[in-house]
Formats: structure tokens, sequence, C-alpha cells
């Protein structure tokens, strides 16, 4: 049986995403055969309990975590604030995944797969050199960013950049390295690929989605809401997804209990059911973004974090979504200004689209358990 171990966080701070489509693609390889053990720090918002749901989970140390910034200070930004939301050192988290392997008799594995932005060559090399034994692992790296040299045998960037897609990672892994790149490998769960070509064209602006993840530190779900109490907005529907670990749960609930057809979620173990009844979505430029484009959804997005802004630009470029601008700067009135205009591009019906059709991660875990063979 392939044995492949998964190293990936979730906090208040990072958010859900990581966590979310390995999970994705952890069933997609269980269903193959494959083994699957996951490596997560634990801390506030880490989705732990989730995972071992399905997995098994080796937890590593909760480390003091101290504030980003204060406010006197720029907040961190770039490599620092990844390093910020690893907790450690590289060294250090190193040490202690290895640790908790020892102490769980994990003796070896096939593949060690990374998605972490606080982790690069550094920590993917002690890990390689720990865990060689007699039949050294494939490494597996999950990336955005770019930003930083791997170690990796294969590497997965799902993101949409226009003709700069294929020329991102030149020079920053091994010139044996696979890369995957593109939504053609968004790992979503499989009931996208069956909802695909399934999802009747949208011709009038009647339901509206609002998911900014989990989190949502920011509260941009609030804003959406105050948006969409304008008057001239009442007969829509909206339907709003918020994770009970946001801070601003009990915020979003009330104003939810002011607006008229307004329905606030539970978590959902999957969105596709409300994305493909929605006519249009408000939500952030992170993973859902996918899914959402699979079905077909007419998007508002906003970038909350800057490694989603160049592919939410290259995506609004192309007519995939339409962007809104960054975090903080989006406003209500903004917000509830593109709502209406969108009534107004409702007299046509949107056609489906094929950049994601959904089989990505199906199509990936493939690709990942044919080079484990091969090996």
């Amino acid at each position: 049986m392939t044995s492949i171990l998964i190293r990936c966080d979730a906090s208040l701070s990072i958010g859900s995403g990581h966590v979310i489509r390995c999970r994705t693609l952890a069933r997609e390889l269980r269903c193959r055969g494959a083994h699957v053990t996951f490596l997560c720090r634990q801390q506030t918002g880490d989705l732990i309990n989730l995972l071992r749901q399905e997995f098994p989970v080796l937890p590593l140390p909760e480390l003091p975590q101290g504030a980003t910034h204060t406010p006197d200070e720029q907040p961190l930004q770039g490599r620092e604030l990844y390093a910020a939301w690893l907790g450690c050192s590289q060294d250090q988290d190193a040490v202690d995944c290895l640790q908790a392997l020892a102490q769980a008799g994990h003796q070896s594995t096939s593949w060690l797969v990374v998605d972490h932005y606080g982790l690069d060559a550094c920590w993917e090399e002690q890990m390689l050199v720990a865990l060689a034994g007699s039949a050294p692992p494939n490494l597996l790296v999950i990336d955005d960013l770019a930003d930083r040299p791997h170690q990796a045998d294969l590497l997965l960037d799902q993101n949409f950049f226009g003709e700069a897609t294929e020329q991102r990672y030149q020079g920053l892994v091994p010139t044996h390295c696979r890369q995957l790149l593109g939504p053609h490998y968004a790992l979503l769960g499989p009931e996208y690929a069956q909802l695909h070509p399934l999802v009747p064209p949208r011709t009038e602006l009647r339901r509206v989605l609002v998911f900014f993840g989990g989190v949502d530190p920011a509260n941009l779900t609030g804003r959406a809401l105050e948006a969409l109490m304008d008057p001239a907005l009442a007969d829509l529907a909206v339907d709003v997804v918020l994770g009970r670990q946001s801070p601003h749960r009990q915020v979003v609930a009330e104003l939810v209990a002011r607006r008229a057809q307004t329905t606030l979620h539970k978590p959902l173990p999957s969105l596709a059911g409300l994305i493909a009844r929605a006519d249009l979505a408000i939500g952030a430029g992170g993973s859902t973004t996918w899914e959402r484009i699979c079905l077909s959804l007419p998007s508002l997005v906003v970038a909350l974090a800057a490694n989603q802004l160049p592919f939410t630009e290259a995506l609004d470029r192309t007519g995939y979504v339409h962007h809104l601008g960054q975090g903080f700067d989006v406003t209500t009135s903004q917000i509830s200004s593109a709502v209406l205009a969108f009534q107004d591009k409702f007299g046509h019906s949107y056609a489906r689209w094929s950049l994601v059709d959904g089989c990505g991660a199906s199509r990936f875990a493939g690709i990942t358990l044919d080079r484990s063979n091969d090996d």
C-alpha cells in the first residue's frame, strides 16, 4: 500500500483552504488504495478534529502565538507573514514532524506532501534526508506563490495567471520536477465534476451566495450583507456560509435576522449545492474561486490576501470573475453598486465555462500514484 504524509495547517490567520484542498486530495488518494496521514500544528482554528473524522492526524505541539504586529507597526507581509503563520523556524518544524512520526512508529513513506507558505527547500531537504531510509520518498509541493525554492519531484499550482502560468517556477524547482499548473488540476470534490455539465444557464438574478471563507477575519461577509440591505435588492434571496470559528459569526447572524429571504448556513461538507442554485456569488479570491468557475457562477470577488490578487486580476481580465478590489478597500456601496450592475446583465444567459471541469483532484491523484508505481 502506498503511504502518504501530508503536512498542512489551518488557523484563524491561515484560514482553512490549505487543509480543505489537501483533504480533497487525500480522499482521492485513499479511493485509489493509498494510506494517508496528516501532520498538522495544533492552534486555534486548526481543523484537526475535522480531519480526524476521516484520516489519522499526527498533531504537532502548540506554540506560543505572538501578535503579528502592534497598533503602531505595519502588519507583516510576504515571507515574514508566512514565517509567522508557521509559528517557529523551519528547523524546529522539521524536528517536531520527525518526533511525531517516531512516536507514532511511522517508519517510511512513499510520498511527502507539503502545502504551507511557511515551508520551502530548507524544510523539505531536512525531511527528505531524515525519511530516506532504504526507499527515499517522493516530494509533492502544493503552492500558489512561486516565491521560494522547492526540492519537489512534483509541483501543483492550480491557479491561473494567463500567459505567465507556465513560467512562474523557472529556477525554483529541480529540472526533473514535473509541474502541474493551472485550474485543469484544481482540487475539487467529485460532486463538482458531476454537476459541471448539468448546471443550466443563468438568465435572471434571483439568488446570491455570500462566502468569504470559514473564518473571514475582516468580516467582508457583514459588509456584503449590509450592501444587500439596499432596498433595490430586497427581492433577492441570499445564502450565507460562515464557519463556527469565525469571530464575527454572531454579528453576521444578527444581520441575517434583519434581512428577509436570507439564510445563515452551518458549515457544509460542500458548497456545490448552493453554488449550483445561486445566480451570483460575492466572495474571496481563494480556492472557492475554482468551485464557482466550475459551476459557471458569475462572481464578485474580493482579494483578501496579496497572493490572491494576481490570479484574481488575470481572471477578471479574461471575464471569469469581476474583481472588486482588495480587502478593507472594498466598500459597502461598491458591493451594492456591483450587484445592481449585474442585475442589468442578466438579460442574456451565462454560458457554461470550461476552464475548470472538476476532475482535477482525480487527475492529479492518478498522476501522483502512477509516478509512485514507476519508482
